[in-house]
């Protein structure tokens, strides 16, 4: 008698295995991500009633570079600035947690392409990135292109929470460089012409105490800029890239390198003016999603050197 047990093709079994392979990765995602949603909206809740926090600065900043929007527009900026920073400070450890195919949704590169090319031309690379959309999810460079990467990062005092940062910020393969003497090595590094590296700075800083303050027109207001990451692109001849982050849902960013036009080295601030006007387009077009809560005036411009 012949078995009345059906036939499968061996596709189907080839995908039933990879569902059951996949279901624990699936239900671990699936898992973190309602946890820090939940997590979020607790801190949102949190940091806009209870502790109101930098309710002041956030008003001001907001008021000074949107002054034609009404005080509705700003309050609704405000409540869009709090959740997308309650989001911000779990994103770290929910990219921490997450298995790779979950931090491939969570940070999507649009054209590597660019610099694999870079990389073929053996360029040095100075990545230009803000306090827009999420950049610490650029910590997953390494794992997109070939460039060695290094970033700078502040020590913290407490050795525990140093060492608990200094994880999060390099288990993906990112080089470290301590603040202090940060221009000197990451410059060395630049220069080096047997391996091109990649060097990523956070360029929407404000300039450290103490240095000339150099003005820009952003938002609306004068601004003092740093000029670090130009000056070493200057004396190393490294291509410089700006990379634009765009929040698509929650929690998922997509990235997009933007090859700054050769911008003349020869004219004062031409390459901050560049990135400068990159990332005023980024915030126009969705302003809640910058760093707002930073006190990013708090330089005046009296006194300072102007750009023409």
């Amino acid at each position: 008698m012949k078995s009345t047990i059906p036939k499968y093709p061996r596709s189907l079994w080839r995908t039933i295995a990879q569902l059951l392979t996949d279901l624990p990765a699936t239900i671990l995602s699936k898992s973190l991500l309602c946890l820090t949603s939940l997590l979020s909206i607790l801190l949102s809740l949190l940091l806009r009633f209870v502790l109101q926090y930098r309710k002041t600065v956030i008003r001001k900043n907001l008021t000074s570079s949107f002054p034609t929007k009404s005080a509705g527009e700003i309050r609704k900026l405000m409540s869009a600035y709090y959740r997308h920073m309650s989001d911000l400070l779990l994103e770290p450890f929910l990219f921490y947690l997450a298995p790779e195919r979950l931090r491939k949704r969570l940070a999507r590169y649009i054209n590597p392409e660019v610099l694999e090319s870079l990389h073929a031309d053996q360029r040095p690379v100075i990545v230009f990135a803000s306090h827009y959309g999420n950049w610490e999810y650029l910590i997953n460079l390494p794992q997109v292109t070939d460039y060695p990467v290094y970033t700078a990062y502040s020590p913290i005092k407490n050795g525990l929470l140093d060492r608990m940062m200094i994880g999060l910020r390099s288990f993906l393969g990112v080089k470290l460089i301590p603040k202090k003497g940060f221009y000197r090595q990451a410059l060395s590094l630049l220069r080096q012409t047997a391996i091109p590296n990649l060097l990523v700075v956070i360029a929407d800083q404000r300039p450290a105490p103490g240095s000339d303050k150099f003005h820009i027109s952003f938002l609306d207001q004068e601004t003092a800029v740093q000029t670090g990451g130009e000056r070493m692109a200057a004396s190393s001849q490294a291509a410089v890239v700006y990379v634009e982050s765009q929040k698509r849902s929650r929690f998922s960013y997509e990235f997009t390198f933007r090859l700054m036009e050769h911008p003349d080295r020869s004219t004062p601030l031409s390459i901050t003016k560049s990135y400068y006007h990159f990332l005023e387009s980024s915030i126009s077009r969705a302003p809640s999603y910058w760093l707002w809560s930073h006190n990013r005036w708090k330089i005046p411009a009296a006194g300072a050197i102007h750009s023409s």
